[in-house]
């Protein structure tokens, strides 16, 4: 009889079982203390995008993302996780952005007129 090898859990979650749950969009982290639990990059019918996983147990979810200025953050080679941040909308000239903020940042007035100005813009079609 050839060898048996028994099931034994594992403690650590692998990447593909972070992204096992229900997606959200970017909004349901801007201006919040956020803990993110990893991030991958995947191809999708848009090209390459950021995947990153936040929360734990049931409150587990994960976001697709384009930004640059949030891949560089999350992808930092060394970048360990569970880690905490805030991701606030942030103004560069006439155009917004998303940046990775320390969570012990301050949410502004600024940083909800910003987040106002995201959501009435972000599904407006350039012409």
């Amino acid at each position: 009889m050839e060898d048996v090898e028994d099931f034994m859990e594992e403690d650590n979650i692998s990447s593909s079982d972070l992204f096992d749950c229900e997606y959200t969009s970017i909004d349901a982290v801007i201006n919040q203390v956020t803990v993110f639990t990893g991030c991958i990059e995947r191809q999708t019918e848009n090209g390459t995008r950021l995947l990153v996983a936040y929360g734990e147990g049931i409150n587990r979810s994960a976001f697709y993302t384009d930004s640059k200025k949030l891949r560089d953050a999350f992808l930092v080679p060394n970048r360990k996780y569970p880690m905490r941040a805030v991701i606030k909308v942030v103004s560069y000239g006439n155009m917004y952005g998303f940046r990775l903020f320390s969570p012990k940042t301050t949410i502004t007035e600024e940083d909800e007129a910003n987040f106002g100005f995201y959501k009435r813009t972000k599904n407006r079609k350039s012409r």
